[in-house]
């Protein structure tokens, strides 16, 4: 019975470990990058897939990112996807041209996310933002290839 009752509460302790992630915190910082539409970013109207999901607001990380995470869901054509791909490589390069070069950091799991999503480091002698992704467990999102895409483009920007 003590065995049972351990095991019992071992289960309860990772699964309110695991409920940490979904605690409501606002980071103003980390909510106005993900808003922000860089000076130097148009999204390409005139090869944009006619898509009504891609109606939305795809100028900033966040936009992208919420088209993206959801590709399968949506049931993406590959020329969308191709075109997203061009998007979000732009982005990155129009943050790097402000002088806000962007890395983004894929964070979270059984450990939970960090108090702070944004930060800065020195990357090849540049100050560098990074901004910090934050995954449950059991998120659907899929977005390892939006971060390869965007962190590709800044960190051949950096070189």
């Amino acid at each position: 019975m003590k065995s049972l009752l351990t095991i019992f509460l071992l289960i309860i302790s990772f699964t309110c470990k695991a409920q940490d992630i979904y605690e409501a915190r606002i980071d103003t910082a980390y909510n106005s990058l993900l808003n922000r539409i860089p000076k130097n970013f148009k999204v390409d109207e005139t090869s944009r897939p006619k898509n009504r999901f891609f109606q939305l607001n795809l100028n900033t990380i966040g936009g992208l990112e919420m088209i993206y995470g959801f590709k399968e869901e949506l049931k993406l054509e590959t020329t969308e996807i191709v075109w997203l791909n061009e998007q979000i490589d732009q982005i990155a390069l129009a943050f790097y041209l402000e002088g806000n070069p962007i890395l983004i950091r894929k964070v979270g799991g059984y450990e939970g996310c960090p108090d702070e999503n944004v930060y800065t480091e020195i990357v090849k002698d540049k100050k560098v933002t990074i901004l910090n992704f934050c995954f449950s467990c059991t998120d659907r999102r899929q977005l390892d290839d939006f971060i390869k895409i965007f962190n590709n483009r800044t960190i051949s920007l950096l070189k």
